[in-house]
Parts: structure tokens; C-alpha cells; sequence
């Protein structure tokens, strides 16, 4: 018995975490769907294929994964995972393992923050006006770009997140691993065996991550739109995520396929709006501020839900009323469904690009005066 009692509240405690974003489910579908599409693209290099292929075993098809996400029931701990895709869902546990310790929480280095504050950049709160440092549903409080200084020893940053600092280093760990020859980790070496799948995984994490509108606000339960109880708001942040694919309540299997067919639909005629050339600080914080923009969706598809008391609990949820609440992003009308699924195909194909920029990076000729990268830890 006390063993339930601990597994339900560390299960507790990672759906209340501010670190989380989509499911350990959808992390280990995207990153899958990434290296099979890399493998199947003649333009990918022969040697970034044989990487792959041992890196994420039995690379999937697309059926297969339709598959997956249809039916299997994944939870917090991924279960017959391996590689690269579960490197990919190492930084929430990580910060679930954390999440009891408070002021006492492993800091991460070179950043002196907590695991948590790496999965989210809270853009409000470098509105240059302080009193605006907080989400507004007419999205008047989104900085600009030059707002948010590319300085993480702002202290801002301490509180706003850490994201796009998080995405340079694990581009940067990439590359020197690939250079360096390590490119799967090494048996009985673990965790000390730094490689190049482990680095792909942490930077798949998070360049999805980054795709997740609610990791890009102070508001990341979208708690604003029940003004009249906003502490008893429901987990909103939990009804984006992985309550559709990954529900321990109900499975919503005509929701899941059209969630299914939208993503795919998506993946195949996806267009990054930001690009993933050059500066990485950059276009991280662009992807957080145009996924902003789907932000009021978010929070009307809840109140649609919920109603405007916004009870929490699960049998307060009407799923349909939420996936299908349709609004304007951006200029485009869509419902939260497709949304959601336009943003997750948006971080499958930043990841691809990302590591075949990576890859091409680490084998390019180095400068003649570079020193010759050392091999091991």
C-alpha cells in the first residue's frame, strides 16, 4: 500500500510541474518521427543514417506510430524505450526527481537553476513596464524580441525560465559529441558516458518543448479565463497536453484520430515560420512568441470545457467542447485539436532540422588552426 501511496503522489507531483510539456507519449512519437524521416530522406548523409539506426531501435513507420498514439498507454515512466527517444523524456524525469526539494533542488550547471526552469521561458515578464509583467488574454503584455536579453545572468531570467539557453547548450553538446566520435553511449558507463544520442534526446526534449504555447507564459494553466476562481482554475497546461493521448480517465479515440490526422497532415506540409539558421537564442525565443499567439485558443477551448466556474475535476471535462473550439490564430481559424497538432508537427521537423544541422556542423572541415577534439570524457 505505502508503495501506491508513493507512486500516486510522485504522479501527482509531475502533473502539477511547471516543467512538463508534452507527454513522455508524445516526446518519445516525436523524436521517433524525426529519425525515421531523417533515415528515409535521400538528402540525409550515409553516416547520420548508420547514427540513427543504432541510436533508435526498430525505427517506426508513420502507421506505426498512428498505432502507438491510438492505443498504448505510456504514463509518467516510459516502458520498452530505448535510445535516443528515451533520452528524450530524461529532462522531465529529471525535474520530477527534483520537484519535492524546493530551494534545496539540484541545480543545473553552468545555469545555477533548477531542472524545471529550463522547459519554459515566461516572456511577460521582460515587458519593459513592470506592471504589464503578467498574461493578458488580448495579448497586449507579449514583449518583443529585443525585449528579452540574450544575458543569462539577467536575474529575470532566474524566474522567467531558461529555455532558449537550454537549446543552445544541448545544439552545442551535440555537436562536440558527434565530432568527437561518441555517437551511442557506451554499456556499464552510464551516467557518465556523454554521447551524441543522449544530446540529441535532451535537445529534442526541449525543441518541443518550445512548441508548447503555455511554455512561453506566466499563465501556463491559462488560470486568467476563470477570473472568478483562478487559484481553483482547472490543470488546463495537463488538457493540452497529454489528457488527449495519454489520459488515465478516458481514452477519446475518435478525438485521438482526428488529432492523428491532423498532425500527419501537418508533418507532411509543415513550414517553419521562424527557421533554425544561425543565432539558436534567437529563433527559440521566436518560436515561444508566435506559439504565444495560440494562447487565447487555449484559454476559451477551457472555459468552453469547464464552463466559466471552472470546476477541476475530471468529470467536470467535456473534451469535446475542448478539442473542437475553434478560434482565430494568427489570422488563420482552426480548432484546439488542429492547433495542437500543427504545434507538435512544428517541433518534429525543428528537430529533424536541428539535428542534421548539428551533424553537418560536427563533420564539417574545421578551421586549420582548431584543435583536434579529444575522444572519451
Amino acid at each position: 500500500m505505502a508503495k501506491g501511496l508513493t507512486l500516486a503522489a510522485i504522479v501527482l507531483l509531475l502533473v502539477a510541474s511547471r516543467a512538463d510539456a508534452w507527454s513522455s507519449k508524445e516526446h518519445v512519437l516525436l523524436t521517433r518521427i524525426a529519425a525515421a524521416r531523417l533515415v528515409a530522406d535521400p538528402a540525409t548523409p550515409a553516416g547520420m543514417k548508420d547514427w540513427l539506426r543504432a541510436a533508435v531501435a526498430n525505427l517506426p513507420t508513420m502507421e506505426g506510430e498512428r498505432e502507438y498514439l491510438l492505443h498504448a498507454r505510456v504514463g509518467v515512466f516510459p516502458r520498452g524505450v530505448d535510445g535516443i527517444p528515451f533520452w528524450a523524456t530524461v529532462p522531465d524525469l529529471n525535474a520530477l526527481a527534483d520537484s519535492g526539494g524546493g530551494d534545496r533542488a539540484r541545480k543545473v550547471e553552468p545555469f545555477d537553476v533548477p531542472e524545471r526552469l529550463l522547459h519554459f521561458i515566461d516572456v511577460e515578464l521582460f515587458m519593459p513596464d513592470e506592471a504589464r509583467r503578467r498574461y493578458a488574454p488580448d495579448l497586449s503584455n507579449k514583449p518583443a524580441l529585443a525585449d528579452i536579453p540574450n544575458d543569462p545572468a539577467d536575474p529575470r531570467f532566474a524566474r522567467a525560465g531558461m529555455l532558449p539557453f537550454r537549446v543552445e547548450q544541448c545544439y552545442g553538446k551535440l555537436v562536440e559529441s558527434i565530432r568527437a566520435g561518441r555517437l551511442t553511449d557506451t554499456p556499464g558507463q552510464f551516467p557518465r558516458d556523454e554521447h551524441a544520442a543522449k544530446w540529441a534526446g535532451f535537445l529534442a526534449h526541449y525543441v518541443e518543448d518550445n512548441t508548447q504555447p503555455h511554455h512561453a507564459t506566466a499563465d501556463y494553466k491559462s488560470a486568467t479565463y476563470f477570473a472568478a476562481n483562478p487559484r481553483g482554475a482547472p490543470n488546463v497546461h495537463a488538457d493540452m497536453e497529454y489528457r488527449l493521448v495519454d489520459d488515465d480517465y478516458a481514452d477519446y479515440p475518435a478525438l485521438r484520430r482526428a488529432f492523428w490526422e491532423a498532425f500527419a497532415r501537418t508533418v507532411e506540409a509543415a513550414r517553419d515560420p521562424v527557421g533554425t539558421e544561425g543565432d539558436l537564442f534567437r529563433s527559440t525565443l521566436e518560436v515561444s512568441l508566435v506559439s504565444y499567439d495560440a494562447l487565447p485558443l487555449i484559454g476559451e477551448a477551457a472555459v468552453a470545457a469547464y464552463g466559466a466556474a471552472g470546476g477541476g475535476r475530471p468529470r467536470d471535462f467535456n473534451a469535446e467542447a475542448f478539442y473542437t473550439h475553434r478560434s482565430r490564430v494568427r489570422g488563420e481559424e482552426m480548432s484546439l485539436l488542429e492547433m495542437k497538432g500543427r504545434q507538435m508537427a512544428w517541433a518534429e521537423r525543428r528537430v529533424e532540422t536541428l539535428w542534421l544541422r548539428a551533424w553537418n556542423e560536427a563533420n564539417a572541415t574545421p578551421p586549420a588552426h582548431a584543435s583536434k577534439p579529444q575522444a572519451g570524457n
